[in-house]
């Protein structure tokens, strides 16, 4: 019976990677997708460590932002993905429509990322639409916090001791450097995988383990945000025909997306250090 059921098994998995193949339409080039990794121009303060800014509406911000979206122009997008919910597409298209006319200009009410990088660019480019793909998620830090301090775990309390130094050290550095020289340390596999990726991979995932496992669901509502805002990039994407995309998200989000996207075959992930160089 055993045997019997691994040769069903094993019958399906290859009539089904066979069907894949034959049916799924691949793009005769791969499509290059940027990952851009931000702060937040606008501190919503919704992180547990939040990074400190000053006023990004201000004369000498605008221009360094400019000059960041000169640069990012030179890869020619032809599609601009942001952290703004995909439930408010309609909203999005509205909006950028009056925007590329010119009959709305930015207030300050809109100095964050998603409308100084994102939504500027797609009209200096004359982009047709601008999009937004974020999606919601669990996050419960809070309990998993309470859960490690309850059970003596020493290594969450140093990791939270660090994590604000360097979050100091960011807000230090953030606020002597141009805009362009922040995303570049962003956007440094250093900073993506060692100072965010690590956070889920290595300290959260501990907590609970062998008993509640609380730490390793929040990894997983994690992941399942990430998912969500891939497959909602991937429902806009036309293989036929889209040849650059780029996506402007928070960093804590770039090291799963990346993964994402090099794990699928139409795209090629571009370094997004190449532009801001």
């Amino acid at each position: 019976m055993k045997l019997f059921s691994f040769n069903i098994i094993f019958f399906l998995s290859i009539s089904l990677s066979g069907f894949c193949q034959q049916t799924l339409i691949h793009p005769k080039e791969k499509i290059k997708i940027l990952l851009l990794g931000t702060y937040h121009f606008a501190n919503p303060g919704q992180d547990k460590f939040n990074v400190k800014v000053d006023d990004y509406f201000s004369e000498h911000r605008q221009k360094e932002i400019q000059e960041v979206n000169n640069s990012l122009a030179k890869f020619k997008p032809e599609k601009i993905f942001t952290e703004i919910g995909v439930r408010f597409q309609p909203e999005v298209d509205e909006m950028y429509q009056k925007f590329k006319s010119g009959k709305v200009e930015l207030t300050k009410g809109y100095v964050n990322e998603k409308f100084q990088i994102g939504l500027k660019l797609a009209r200096q480019l004359n982009n047709e639409r601008f999009y937004g793909v974020d999606a919601g998620g669990l996050w419960f830090e809070d309990k998993v916090k309470r859960y490690a301090d309850s059970t003596g775990m020493g290594f969450y309390a140093a990791f939270e001791k660090a994590t604000q130094n360097h979050v100091e050290y960011l807000n230090n550095y953030f606020s002597t450097h141009t805009v362009k020289q922040n995303l570049l340390l962003l956007n440094s596999k250093q900073e993506q995988l060692e100072q965010n990726h690590y956070i889920y991979n290595y300290i959260l995932s501990r907590v609970g383990a062998g008993d509640n496992y609380i730490g390793a669901d929040l990894v997983g509502e994690w992941y399942k945000r990430n998912l969500r805002i891939y497959s909602n990039i991937l429902k806009f994407v036309d293989t036929e025909k889209d040849k650059r995309l780029l996506v402007i998200f928070g960093n804590g989000h770039m090291h799963i997306l990346k993964q994402l996207f090099e794990d699928n075959p139409d795209f090629e992930v571009v370094d997004a250090t190449k532009f801001l160089k």
